[in-house]
């Protein structure tokens, strides 16, 4: 699977996160996977992963929190064309799930 995090946000237009490797961990401290200079991140804020076919991330206790669409999650599953705001980060999630992916009906959870 090939996704990406494409900024939607006037802050940092150009900004493409490619996410090659998955389990993904997203922060500006140096433990992070993919690191952003963003003084309303974490060290560590949240994680992307892959589950049956559709990425998911999860809060990893991020002191300003993740919304997906807007809401605060603690764990949410991202289809094509979700907003991902971490920090004052927003971007766009793009990627083609898997043919066999199915989208659990409740998000958030």
């Amino acid at each position: 699977m090939i996704a990406k995090l494409v900024s939607d946000s006037p802050l940092s237009p150009d900004l493409q996160i490619v996410l090659e490797k998955l389990p993904a961990v997203i922060g500006r401290g140096s433990e992070a996977d993919i690191r952003l200079e963003d003084r309303w991140l974490s060290r560590i804020h949240c994680r992307i992963d892959c589950q049956d076919g559709i990425l998911v991330v999860r809060d990893l206790e991020s002191k300003h929190g993740t919304l997906v669409n807007g809401q605060y999650v603690q764990e949410a599953s991202l289809t094509p064309g979700d907003r991902l705001a971490i920090g004052l980060n927003r971007f766009r999630v793009c990627y083609q799930p898997s043919p066999a992916a199915t989208v659990p009906a409740e998000r958030g959870q």
